[in-house]
C-alpha cells in the first residue's frame, strides 16, 4: 500500500472537502433548522448583564458617524408620531413648578432692576413733562414784565458766572436750562409745596407726641395761650430746620427737587451751610408787607429775593441727572423775538 504524502495530497483533501461541504449545504434547507430553534429558550440563555459587561461604549461611539445617523433620521416623521397630548398629560406640572424658584429666576434675569429702571424713567419722564410746562409759564412771565417795565428781555443775565452758559437746543428743539436763573412761577409752586410737606409733616410729629405723653404718661399738652406760644415757636423753629438742614445738605429742600430748582451761591458754587442759615432767618421777613421781599424775583436781573440777597444766593434750574429743559415751541418763539430785538 503505498502512502501517498506528495505534493498533491493536500490539494486533493480541499478538493474532496470543499465538494462534501457543497453536498450538504444543498442538502441543508436553513428554513427547517430555524424553524427547530427555540428562540425564547436561547434568549432565556443569554446573560445580558454580563452581555453589556463585556460591551465598550466608547468604542460603540467611537465608530458611529453621528453626521451620517442624524442625515438619515427623519425628524418630522419622528415628531409626527409623538403624542404631544399624551406627553403633556403625563407631566405633573404643579411638582414641576415647587421645583423652580421663582424669586431665584427672577433676580437672575434682572427682572427687579428691569422694573425698578422702568418704573424710576417713567415717572421721571411725567415729571419732566409738568416741569417743561411750568418753565414754560416761567419765560412767559419773565419777559412779560420786563417788557412792561420797559427793558430789553435780551439784555438780561442767565445764568451765574460759574455756571454761565449759553443755552443749548437739543434734538427735539427743546431749550436746554440747566444752572439757568429759576423764574418766578417755578420759585413760587416751591415755595407753596414746601409749605404743604413741612405743615402736614409737623402736625404729625405734634399728633405723635401729643399721643405718647398722653397715653404713656398721662400728660396733657396745654391748650391756653403758654401752649400756642410753644407751638408758635416750635413751628418757627422746625420750618427753620427744614428748609436749613435740605439746603446746606443737598442745595434744595423736598418741595424744590420736585419743581425742579436748587439753591447756590451767587457765583454758582454750592451755598455754605452759614450762608443757608442768614437766608433762612431773613425768609419770614420776605413774607411781611404782602410779600414784598419777593418782588425781586420778578424784577432783579438775578431774579434774586430779599432772603437771596441776605444769604448771597440765586436760585437755578437743576433736575439732577436730567437736564432741565423748555417746551421746543417755547425756544422757537423766545429765539424768534431774540432774533426781532
Amino acid at each position: 500500500m503505498t502512502n501517498d504524502t506528495g505534493p498533491n495530497s493536500g490539494s486533493l483533501f480541499s478538493k474532496v472537502f470543499s465538494r462534501a461541504t457543497g453536498v450538504v449545504v444543498d442538502a441543508v434547507d436553513p428554513d427547517t433548522i430555524i424553524d427547530q430553534v427555540d428562540v425564547n429558550a436561547l434568549m432565556d440563555r443569554v446573560d445580558v448583564n454580563a452581555l453589556l459587561d463585556r460591551v465598550d461604549p466608547q468604542v460603540i461611539l467611537d465608530n458611529v458617524d453621528v453626521n451620517a445617523l442624524m442625515d438619515r433620521v427623519d425628524v418630522d416623521a419622528l415628531l409626527d408620531r409623538v403624542d404631544v397630548n399624551a406627553l403633556m398629560d403625563r407631566v405633573d406640572v404643579d411638582a414641576l413648578l415647587d421645583r423652580v424658584d421663582v424669586k431665584d429666576l427672577t433676580d437672575r434675569a434682572g427682572i427687579p432692576d428691569i422694573v425698578r429702571e422702568s418704573t424710576g424713567a417713567l415717572a421721571g419722564s411725567a415729571m419732566d413733562v409738568v416741569r417743561r410746562q411750568i418753565v414754560a409759564v416761567d419765560q412767559i412771565v419773565e419777559r412779560t414784565i420786563y417788557r412792561l417795565l420797559r427793558r430789553d428781555p435780551s439784555v438780561r443775565p442767565t445764568a451765574p458766572p460759574a455756571l454761565e452758559a449759553t443755552m443749548g437746543v437739543d434734538a427735539d428743539g427743546r431749550g436746554q436750562l440747566t444752572g439757568h436763573y429759576a423764574g418766578p412761577v417755578s420759585r413760587i409752586l416751591g415755595v407753596v409745596l414746601d409749605s404743604v410737606i413741612a405743615s402736614f409733616a409737623f402736625l404729625f410729629m405734634v399728633f405723635g407726641v401729643s399721643f405718647v405723653l398722653n397715653y404713656l404718661f398721662s400728660i396733657q399738652l396745654g391748650t391756653e395761650w403758654e401752649g400756642a406760644l410753644l407751638g408758635l415757636f416750635l413751628a418757627g423753629l422746625w420750618t427753620f430746620l427744614y428748609h436749613w438742614v435740605g439746603i446746606a445738605l443737598a442745595g434744595r429742600t423736598i418741595g424744590m427737587g420736585v419743581i425742579g430748582v436748587s439753591v447756590v451761591a451767587r457765583d454758582g458754587t454750592p451755598i455754605s451751610a452759614r450762608r443757608a442759615a442768614v437766608r433762612q432767618l431773613v425768609y419770614p421777613i420776605s413774607f411781611m408787607f404782602f410779600g414784598l421781599g419777593f418782588l425781586g424775583m420778578f424784577i432783579s436781573p438775578e431774579r434774586r429775593t430779599l432772603h437771596d440777597a441776605a444769604g448771597g444766593s440765586v436760585v437755578v434750574y437743576y433736575w439732577g441727572d436730567r437736564p432741565a429743559e423748555m417746551p421746543a415751541p417755547i425756544t422757537k418763539w423766545l429765539d424768534q423775538h431774540g432774533a426781532e430785538a
